[in-house]
């Protein structure tokens, strides 16, 4: 006998039902925003120091996995896609080795939000993604909240919202300030905000009027926040998402031409090119805003084999340089990969690697066009903002876009062959016994 769980809200199996419940639409909410990595330097513009402030999102991410396991009932049914149980992998390696540190408290605590969220994504089966659309949609409004705090806190604290770019160029960088985040992270918001816009428009999952209203807040927070890396990003996983999607080879040439004009307009106009340089010069340019010197000690460095395997530990994220005599800069390693074998060696790298590989093959295979679109945007920015940021390491916001971008697609080919199943074996009702219906009898055999 089989037992069903009691009806959970927002977890109805209708396949028509592509909007999640408000309820689930909070909690997601509130979980993207426990995952921004808020600092406490967009309080102090010109400073150069602060942290991330990982008490209150432990607590929020805490409560979050309170709720959602409280209106989980017994006998749920769920699923994890292997993109996520190769991060729990990921997790366990990373607490093993972190007990090998002088003060394992920090990062066994940056481990402890990480398997939560993953546990999260365990439990949020049956009520978002076992409906990909239902993820995908929550995604969107969510980063549309974020969005919404960014350009109130221009209203809020103008003198805060405007970070000044220092030495590494000229002119004002938007940022937030009611839920501090730094330039970078408000084009993330933007550039997920804008490309999921397009897709859902094109696809015809929004109407012009609400998805015009997205697409123009995202191009306001990318340009303003005068983020490269994210514009970039952005740009490749929109090109990806239209090319598996397109069918027809006029489609494809399209979508490669489009860019194309658009790197030209970027280079022809004046204001545009100014946006694009933001003041720097060619040294620093070609430096990417002097990345590359921490990339390239920590390429150089010589380490033991041991060190090479399980890393320096997870938290150091930042290398120290030394110029001369007595001259010491301490430099953060903005590179993914490079940073996941700073903290925890090769073997993570090779982990997390997989994790990517396998997350591209559920998007290639994923058979509805619009989740296929989706994943390859989320994905496609992943693969491009990783060379250039941090985050692959941690519960970061970027873990979170490749987690949603492995799921949504991997449910959505788990759907197909569930119809197809379907299909093939039509459900045939057993015949109706009455509790007080007379059995017939058997007939007697004649008698000879």
């Amino acid at each position: 006998m089989t037992l069903t769980a009691p009806v959970v809200p927002g977890t109805t199996d209708s396949k028509e039902n592509e909007k999640p419940s408000v309820f689930w639409l909070v909690l997601w909410c509130l979980l993207v925003l426990g995952v921004q990595p808020w600092s406490s330097r967009t309080a102090s513009p010109q400073g150069t120091t602060g942290s991330t402030n990982s008490l209150m999102k432990g607590a929020l991410l805490g409560a979050i996995f309170l709720i959602v396991l409280a209106a989980t009932r017994p006998g749920f049914r769920t699923r994890i896609s292997p993109s996520t149980n190769l991060y729990v992998v990921y997790v366990l390696f990373a607490t093993a080795t972190g007990f090998l540190l002088a003060d394992p408290g920090g990062p066994l605590l940056r481990l402890a939000r990480f398997m939560i969220g993953l546990v999260l994504m365990f439990l949020l089966w049956r009520p978002l993604i076992a409906v990909p659309e239902r993820l995908i949609r929550a995604h969107l409004w969510a980063h549309a909240v974020l969005a919404a705090t960014v350009v109130l806190s221009v209203a809020y604290a103008p003198g805060q919202a405007w970070r000044p770019l220092s030495s590494f160029g000229t002119g004002f960088r938007l940022q937030g300030v009611i839920i501090p985040m730094l330039p970078p992270r408000v084009g993330e918001v933007g550039a997920i905000l804008l490309g999921l816009a397009i897709i859902a428009l094109i696809s015809r999952k929004l109407s012009f009027v609400p998805a015009g209203a997205l697409i123009g807040v995202g191009l306001v927070l990318v340009a303003l926040s005068r983020t490269r890396t994210a514009a970039a990003a952005v740009a490749f996983g929109l090109i990806l998402a239209l090319l598996l999607t397109r069918k027809t080879w006029a489609g494809r040439i399209l979508t490669l031409g489009v860019p194309g004009l658009v790197g030209l307009v970027f280079l022809a106009v004046p204001s545009l090119h100014t946006w694009l340089l933001r003041g720097q010069g060619t040294e620093q340019i070609s430096s990417l805003s002097g990345r590359t010197t921490s990339w390239q000690y920590v390429l150089d460095e010589q380490v033991s084999l041991q060190t090479a395997i399980i890393g320096h530990g997870l938290g150091n994220k930042r290398v120290l340089l030394r110029r001369g005599e007595g001259d010491i800069d301490v430099m953060a390693i903005d590179n993914s990969w490079l940073g996941l074998y700073w903290e925890t060696g090769l073997l993570a790298v090779v982990i997390v690697g997989i994790a990517m590989i396998v997350a591209w093959v559920s998007v290639l295979r994923a058979p509805t066009p619009y989740v296929k679109a989706c994943g390859a945007l989320l994905l496609g920015y992943v693969s491009v903002a990783s060379l250039n940021e941090s985050g692959l390491s941690d519960l970061s916001s970027m873990t979170l876009h490749l987690l949603v971008a492995a799921a949504v697609c991997d449910s959505d080919r788990l759907r197909q062959r569930s119809r197809a199943a379907a299909r093939q074996k039509p459900y045939e009702p057993l015949p109706l016994l009455l509790p007080n219906q007379p059995q017939a009898k058997p007939a007697k055999p004649p008698l000879r």
